[in-house]
């Protein structure tokens, strides 16, 4: 049975997951028939599949390297080093539970760095470059890593508001080392958030994103040119809207991407985005927890405990905090929010009550076309930050339904299975207000899901879009 102590269980489970919802055929029994090689898989149900088998004329076992060489005799044509990315990220999960210390006692750095499984529907969720894990385990979140930054002093480069003090350019020492560069060590210990490459630094309350030459999961990290310049004008676009938002759900709150700096010498690989704490948006009594963490589980996780009532009481709360002002930035300002599992954070007051939400990482967001004089002049070169309305809704759908509620709703449902939790949040979307894109979720039999083996195969970047349909738990079926 799959577990987050066994490394077999956790990468066997990631290729069932993208199996079921990528490419093989369900039938009833919940068997998964490859539909090119014919293979007739089984596994065992819950709120994630484990302990995979095959049926050649009787059921057997089947490894999770054996499950990955049926994906490549399916698909076809496989992406250069795809098996070795898959053995990478079984092996880097394997180094992680071995070196795993006592949690930290602070519980927002728990549910920051919980994440041993990772993201469940990626065959290589925890891929760190096929790089020995010497060199990234003092760096690697899921062993509760503390480091200091390393500070270069020079002449940078500055876009936005970038509250560091001038002629220093702090940096990670892993990137640093990748480069083959050094520099001064701070005085103060940093630790990283579940992103890896993302740190939380408490002494500042800041958060600093670096480039990382390092493939994790799709895409290599670096911090890219275009990227880096879209944050300023973004930042100009969302503080009204936060404003807004806040403003009418108070409690709401937006870690926004100030700006960034870096070295004229080496624009993408030292850059560095500076991003607002945590604490100064907190408000008093409560504690933040990342959404992922409430997810995976965690020692502290306030799931725990709940009776059948309050853990129903506790899902339409949490519900009912998160999605209102992620619909709100849709409709009312045009603004796409990648409200993913790990890009949001729940504020839980002494009870474990959610009563507050931080969402982050904006640079993944996207405008609809009523922002067309900004996306003309910092998009003119053909890039995807401008989406047409149902583009934008359709990658709204996966990230706020399919990556994030369905994961909080598992979490729920896993303690207390026969909990109706989807009609309370369909109470919450229902009373938003009347949209037609809102009552055609309602209304829809399947919600889109990211397919990230299929963009894997096709060797496409980790922000392409490529969606799947899966059953709609909004869907009202009486």
């Amino acid at each position: 049975m799959e577990s987050t102590s066994d490394p077999d269980g956790i990468t066997s489970t990631a290729l069932l997951n993208c199996l079921r919802r990528e490419v093989g055929q369900v039938a009833e029994d919940g068997t998964i028939r490859l539909p090119r090689t014919g293979v007739l898989l089984r596994a065992r149900q819950g709120r994630w599949l484990s302990d995979p088998e095959v049926f050649t004329g009787s059921w057997h076992s089947v490894s999770w390297h054996e499950l990955a060489v049926l994906i490549t005799k399916e698909l076809g044509d496989p992406p250069v080093g795809f098996l070795d990315e898959i053995a990478g990220s079984h092996s880097a999960i394997a180094a992680m539970l071995g070196a795993r210390p006592a949690p930290p006692a602070d519980l927002y750095q728990r549910s920051e760095q919980a994440l041993i499984a990772g993201h469940r529907y990626h065959p290589a969720p925890k891929g760190r470059g096929g790089l020995p894990a010497a060199e990234w385990l003092p760096y690697s979140p899921e062993v509760h890593a503390r480091f200091s930054l390393v500070h270069l002093e020079g002449e940078f480069v500055d876009d936005g508001d970038v509250p560091l003090p001038p002629g220093v350019l702090p940096a990670h020492p892993w990137q640093l080392s990748l480069l083959g560069r050094s520099g001064a060590v701070a005085e103060h210990e940093v630790w990283p958030t579940s992103s890896v490459r993302t740190v939380y630094d408490p002494a500042a309350d800041l958060f600093y994103k670096f480039s990382l030459d390092v493939q994790i999961t799709n895409d290599v990290r670096r911090l890219w040119a275009h990227d880096l310049r879209w944050i300023p004008p973004l930042a100009r676009v969302l503080r009204p809207v936060f404003a807004d938002i806040a403003s009418t759900y108070p409690g709401a709150a937006f870690l926004i991407d100030r700006g960034y700096r870096t070295s004229p010498e080496c624009f993408e690989g030292l850059a560095v985005v500076v991003r607002d704490g945590v604490r100064r948006h907190t408000l008093p009594g409560v504690t933040p927890l990342l959404a992922a963490g409430i997810s995976e589980g965690f020692d502290g996780n306030p799931l725990d405990g709940l009776d059948r009532d309050g853990a129903l009481r506790w899902f339409r709360q949490y519900v009912s905090v998160v999605v209102p002002p992620v619909l709100h930035a849709f409709f009312a300002h045009g603004v796409v929010m990648e409200c993913h599992l790990q890009n949001v954070l729940v504020g839980v007051d002494a009870a474990g009550m959610p009563v507050q939400a931080f969402y982050r990482d904006h640079e993944g967001m996207r405008l609809l076309p009523r922002h067309a004089a900004l996306l003309s002049e910092v998009d003119g070169d053909g890039g995807s930050r401008g989406v047409s309305e149902a583009k934008g809704w359709e990658r709204l759908q996966y990230c706020l339904v399919a990556n994030h509620l369905m994961e909080i709703a598992g979490a729920v449902l896993a303690r207390h299975p026969d909990l109706d939790v989807w009609a309370e949040a369909r109470a919450v979307f229902a009373a938003f207000g009347s949209f037609p894109l809102l009552t055609s979720l309602l209304e829809s039999l399947t919600v889109p899901a990211k397919a990230n083996l299929l963009l894997r195969w096709t060797r496409a970047e980790g922000a392409a879009s490529r969606y799947v349909d899966v059953p709609n738990p909004l869907y009202r079926l009486t």
